[in-house]
């Protein structure tokens, strides 16, 4: 990502946007009882909502966005929280600085991010993915990013799980939390 992207995320998280989705992800919230305990990793964690939700739940936290606009605003969200708040680029690569029970990435299409960190999970962690899918023909109506390099296609994820024990595989239309139809891509799988 360039310094442009990195402002341009700045500048949107500067103006509010986002800011309503104080929500967590369904998937993450409908899975929390599957979940190990311990340390979670959020990758691009933007305005920390799902970081939030790990750490209220007794996970320590580790979450990282590029934005430092974000990840500021997320802290004053969270000021007693235990969630370390990590700017780093993504795009650039990421090497945790721990080895963890879980590793959330909602949203944020990096595959090859997604294959290298799985090495970071412990023994029966667990990988929660929820991306943008790319189907053809979508409607005006299903949210997200219109621009197909932000989508995943279909069984991506799956072959990112590769070697891992996998859970939950799904794809398809779904309702978001607000009412909006979203085109997505859910993983659950467990390292063995």
């Amino acid at each position: 990502m360039s310094e442009a992207d990195r402002e341009r995320w700045n500048t949107r998280y500067a103006a509010g946007e986002y800011g309503e989705r104080r929500w967590p992800s369904d998937f993450l919230t409908e899975s929390i009882e599957r979940l190990p305990r311990g340390r979670a990793l959020d990758l691009a964690c933007g305005l920390g909502r799902n970081a939030r939700f790990l750490a209220e739940n007794g996970w320590q936290v580790d979450a990282v966005d590029v934005s430092d606009v974000a990840l500021r605003k997320a802290a004053a969200l969270a000021p007693n929280a235990d969630i370390r708040w990590i700017a780093c680029d993504l795009e650039r690569g990421y090497t945790p600085p721990a080895d963890y029970d879980l590793v959330v990435n909602v949203r944020y299409v990096n595959l090859p991010l997604l294959t290298n960190i799985r090495s970071a999970l412990r023994p029966g962690g667990a990988l929660l993915v929820e991306q943008h899918l790319a189907l053809p023909g979508l409607a005006d109506d299903v949210v997200g990013p219109r621009n197909p390099r932000f989508r995943v296609a279909p069984a991506a994820l799956r072959k990112v799980a590769e070697g891992l024990r996998i859970e939950v595989d799904e794809e398809g239309l779904m309702q978001d939390p607000d009412g909006e139809t979203a085109a997505l891509a859910r993983l659950l799988a467990f390292r063995v």
